[in-house]
């Protein structure tokens, strides 16, 4: 096979793998520009739709696809819930262990109207209306809607409240457990999956907020992106095994059979030590498959994994592989 021919392959496969990468990139800037220039609406309205700059924070559980928003104003706070699924949405404020001890709102929609009820966490596991202890739901307004992405709940409350089995919202860091569920009622349990805690400070800006920069640009790549973006990795790879080959192979116009000379260690030390960081990064993403991360970084992990195991054949190939060139004149214009 010819050198100029590979060559010309593999530059194709650059160019194309380039090309895929550079529009992805190009999309997901866009996206992300677009996304942090929001205008803030002057208020929030309880209307059952979550509006963009509607709230001024917010958390996501990027494992189930819960949502929670807020905004201060006054004396009150505005709260606005999402759930993937279409059944019920639960917010639980300073929670002690579990349940136990949260102000607990869950709330659904069912034949267009939305259900609120307020509840306590009597014990780590199980929960009662407030109204059965005497006291009243502090919600002051709520709203609901489903739609193709799931449900969508707002309601307003007072920042202090007097009761004794509901939670003031201050200045500090508050336990908040959440959970959702596909059953459109107040008792259908929840099941595994659809539950999450975190600590919030509602005066302070939120989680989500403060990850800017390249960290949430790429926690927040579309699967569609990573499809593309997984392409044109693998685009760039057929171009560098291309590249790769026609270092190692040469040209030649005739038959030859070379031996490799014996070379010093530093090859050795180069295979062992992309081998040992190959095992890391293989332990890593074993690691990921089971823990909070999301699926670009661990197609990233994945990338690199492969992409060292490349590398360490190349160099074997080059340093430890006697080469046996045949003449032919069959070109299936192939990078290998």
């Amino acid at each position: 096979m010819g050198k100029k021919k590979i060559n010309k392959v593999g530059w194709w496969f650059l160019g194309v793998g380039a090309v895929i990468l550079f529009i992805v990139a190009l999309n997901m800037f866009h996206e992300y520009g677009s996304s942090g220039k929001v205008k803030l609406l002057s208020k929030a309205t309880v209307d059952g739709k979550l509006n963009p700059g509607e709230y001024t924070n917010s958390f996501t559980d990027k494992k189930n696809g819960y949502k929670l928003y807020w905004r201060i104003s006054g004396k009150n706070i505005y709260f606005g819930m999402h759930s993937p699924k279409k059944g019920w949405v639960a917010v639980g404020l300073g929670a002690k262990k579990a349940m136990q001890d949260a102000d607990i709102y869950i709330a659904y929609v069912k034949d267009g109207k939305a259900h609120i009820r307020e509840e306590w966490g009597n014990t780590p596991y199980s929960h009662i209306p407030i109204k059965n202890m005497g006291e009243k739901n502090d919600v002051e307004k709520y709203a609901g809607k489903i739609n193709s992405n799931g449900i969508d709940i707002e309601f307003e409350r007072p920042l202090k409240v007097l009761q004794k089995h509901t939670k003031s919202i201050e200045k500090r860091d508050m336990n908040v457990i959440f959970a959702f569920s596909t059953a459109a009622d107040f008792t259908t349990y929840h099941g595994a999956g659809s539950r999450g805690s975190t600590k919030i400070n509602f005066f302070a800006v939120s989680k989500a907020k403060k990850s800017g920069g390249l960290k949430m640009w790429v926690e927040d790549v579309k699967s569609y992106q990573i499809a593309a973006i997984t392409w044109g990795v693998l685009f760039l790879m057929a171009a560098f095994i291309a590249f790769v080959s026609v270092w190692i192979e040469k040209d030649s116009d005739s038959p030859i059979h070379v031996r490799k000379e014996i070379v010093g260690i530093g090859p050795f030390i180069s295979i062992l030590t992309l081998g040992i960081l190959d095992i890391i990064l293989i332990i890593a993403f074993i690691v990921e498959l089971f823990s909070k991360t999301t699926p670009s970084v661990r197609g990233l992990t994945a990338s690199l994994v492969f992409l060292l195991i490349a590398v360490m054949i190349a160099l074997y190939r080059h340093y430890y592989i006697d080469e046996e060139v045949m003449v032919h004149e069959m070109d299936d214009e192939l990078p290998w």
